[in-house]
Protein backbone atom coordinates (compact mmCIF):
# COMPACT_ATOMS: atom_id res chain seq x y z
CA UNK A 1 0.00 0.00 0.00
CA UNK A 2 1.39 3.41 -1.06
CA UNK A 3 1.20 6.58 0.95
CA UNK A 4 -1.12 8.12 -0.67
CA UNK A 5 -3.98 5.10 0.15
CA UNK A 6 -2.43 4.49 3.61
CA UNK A 7 -3.57 8.12 4.48
CA UNK A 8 -6.91 7.50 2.74
CA UNK A 9 -7.47 4.53 5.03
CA UNK A 10 -6.43 6.76 8.23
CA UNK A 11 -8.93 9.55 7.25
CA UNK A 12 -11.73 7.16 6.23
CA UNK A 13 -11.08 5.19 9.56
CA UNK A 14 -11.33 7.71 11.63
CA UNK A 15 -14.75 8.96 9.78
CA UNK A 16 -16.18 5.69 10.50
CA UNK A 17 -14.95 5.94 14.16
CA UNK A 18 -16.89 9.21 14.81
CA UNK A 19 -19.88 7.03 13.02
CA UNK A 20 -19.66 4.75 15.50
CA UNK A 21 -19.44 7.17 18.13
CA UNK A 22 -22.31 9.20 17.29
CA UNK A 23 -24.81 6.09 16.85
CA UNK A 24 -23.83 5.44 21.11
CA UNK A 25 -24.32 9.29 22.16
CA UNK A 26 -27.05 11.33 23.14
CA UNK A 27 -27.68 13.92 20.41
CA UNK A 28 -26.49 16.93 22.33
CA UNK A 29 -23.45 14.69 22.74
CA UNK A 30 -23.57 13.84 19.10
CA UNK A 31 -23.27 17.51 18.03
CA UNK A 32 -20.15 17.97 20.06
CA UNK A 33 -17.88 15.16 17.94
CA UNK A 34 -15.79 15.84 15.44
CA UNK A 35 -12.22 15.18 14.11
CA UNK A 36 -10.24 17.31 16.71
CA UNK A 37 -11.55 15.69 19.69
CA UNK A 38 -13.11 12.50 19.38
CA UNK A 39 -10.66 10.63 20.90
CA UNK A 40 -11.30 11.93 23.85
CA UNK A 41 -14.38 10.12 23.89
CA UNK A 42 -11.95 7.06 23.55
CA UNK A 43 -10.78 4.62 26.11
CA UNK A 44 -7.00 5.44 26.59
CA UNK A 45 -6.61 1.75 25.95
CA UNK A 46 -6.24 0.67 22.02
CA UNK A 47 -4.74 -2.70 22.48
CA UNK A 48 -5.63 -5.52 25.26
CA UNK A 49 -3.70 -9.24 25.99
CA UNK A 50 -5.85 -12.18 25.75
CA UNK A 51 -4.67 -16.30 25.07
CA UNK A 52 -1.53 -15.01 24.80
CA UNK A 53 -1.55 -12.59 22.40
CA UNK A 54 -1.72 -8.65 22.55
CA UNK A 55 -4.84 -7.70 20.16
CA UNK A 56 -6.50 -4.36 18.84
CA UNK A 57 -9.35 -2.88 20.65
CA UNK A 58 -12.61 -2.83 18.85
CA UNK A 59 -13.52 0.00 17.61
CA UNK A 60 -10.51 2.31 17.54
CA UNK A 61 -9.34 4.01 14.25
CA UNK A 62 -6.84 0.90 14.37
CA UNK A 63 -9.50 -1.66 13.85
CA UNK A 64 -11.36 -0.05 11.94
CA UNK A 65 -8.24 0.77 9.34
CA UNK A 66 -7.82 -3.26 9.50
CA UNK A 67 -11.44 -3.87 8.76
CA UNK A 68 -10.90 -1.26 5.30
CA UNK A 69 -7.81 -2.58 4.27
CA UNK A 70 -9.52 -6.22 4.48
CA UNK A 71 -12.76 -4.71 2.06
CA UNK A 72 -9.88 -2.75 -0.15
CA UNK A 73 -9.29 -5.85 -1.83
CA UNK A 74 -12.85 -6.16 -2.82
CA UNK A 75 -13.96 -2.70 -3.13
CA UNK A 76 -12.30 0.52 -4.45
CA UNK A 77 -11.32 3.05 -1.12
CA UNK A 78 -14.33 5.57 -2.64
CA UNK A 79 -16.97 2.81 -2.85
CA UNK A 80 -16.45 2.03 1.18
CA UNK A 81 -19.55 3.06 3.34
CA UNK A 82 -19.83 1.84 6.87
CA UNK A 83 -21.94 -0.97 6.43
CA UNK A 84 -19.37 -2.43 4.63
CA UNK A 85 -16.87 -2.55 7.65
CA UNK A 86 -19.68 -3.45 10.00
Amino acid sequence: MNQRKAKQVKKLSEEFVITWLKTMLIEEEQKKVNVANFKNYLPEDTHFFSNGKLMVSAYTPRWFAKRIKKVLKRKDINDIIYSDVM
